[in-house]
């Protein structure tokens, strides 16, 4: 895991970063203050400072990528550093699709990105849940935390749900299963497993993940149904909800509008081309 001080050193070039460049990065706090590093994180330090951060995160099937170079020390080399040392590790790594997140409104990444040949791929609307009355969800459809005897289905939803072969969606399980502060919900119909959840929760936020329902038995209320008593079970702790939805997705996005979910930010999304 990532110590306190790289912790604090991360989140203080986030601040100058942000601030310089008027935009709100994604770094995924949420995995970031838990996971286990497997050379997932690459720093620039000069001295005690640290000038450039880079991060991997397994998404299943293809690696996410997010970096930052203090705005003072940019033009010298610093991201192609971090850039080299990720297309190195990822030379290792099974999966090798790359995609570099980066805010719409940053002129600085879009160069870079130019520059390095990645090409636009897709968008997610980062959505949080404006507090209000929700509606009653049907009274056949239970939650339950996982168990270790849901291995294979939670690897079969995955399969289904994301278009992930086998060995993908097994090593994202496996990755999930080292984070300490991740839950996974397997979601029933009539005394039957027919989806599941996974949930990240980071201080009063929690974040809503890998929610999939059997494609066999979508169309039916189900994964509404399961996401009312998500977030009403996570709204009576106090929490903060939070989702990410493809652009692209109007079902998904309609879905989580219907239960009061509001978009706050966008992020774009680049792949690059490992070869």
């Amino acid at each position: 895991m990532l110590t306190e001080g790289q912790l604090k050193d991360i989140e203080r070039l986030q601040m100058i970063v942000e601030q310089a460049d008027r935009i709100e990065l994604k770094l995924n706090w949420y995995f970031l203050r838990s996971r286990m590093t497997d050379n997932n994180d690459f720093f620039y330090y000069e001295g005690d400072q640290l000038l450039g951060y880079a991060a991997l995160y397994y998404v299943g099937g293809a690696y996410e990528m997010c970096a930052m170079v203090h705005p003072d020390h940019r033009r010298k080399g610093i991201f192609t550093k971090l850039f080299q040392e990720i297309l190195d590790e990822l030379k290792t790594r099974q999966s090798k699709k790359l995609y570099i997140n980066a805010p719409p409104e940053s002129d600085h990444a879009k160069k870079t990105l130019k520059k390095l040949g990645a090409t636009y791929a897709y968008s997610d609307y980062q959505m949080r849940w404006k507090k209000q009355e929700l509606p009653e969800e049907e009274t056949d459809i239970k939650l339950r935390l996982s168990t270790k005897d849901d291995y294979e289905k939670i690897i079969e939803l995955d399969e289904k749900g994301f278009n992930l072969t086998h060995e993908e969606a097994e090593m994202l399980v496996n990755v999930l299963l080292k984070d300490a502060g991740h839950r996974t919900f397997m979601i029933e119909k009539s005394g039957k497993t027919v989806g599941k959840i996974r949930l990240k929760a980071e201080g009063i936020e929690t974040y809503i993940f890998g929610f999939t329902v059997a494609p066999e038995y979508r169309r039916q209320g189900i994964g509404k149904s399961a996401l009312i008593e998500v977030v009403k079970q996570e709204a009576e702790s106090g929490h903060v909800i939070f989702v990410e939805v493809g652009t692209e997705d109007e079902r998904g996005l309609h879905l989580y509008e219907a239960i009061g979910f509001e978009t706050f930010q966008t992020q774009n999304y680049y792949e690059y081309q490992c070869v």
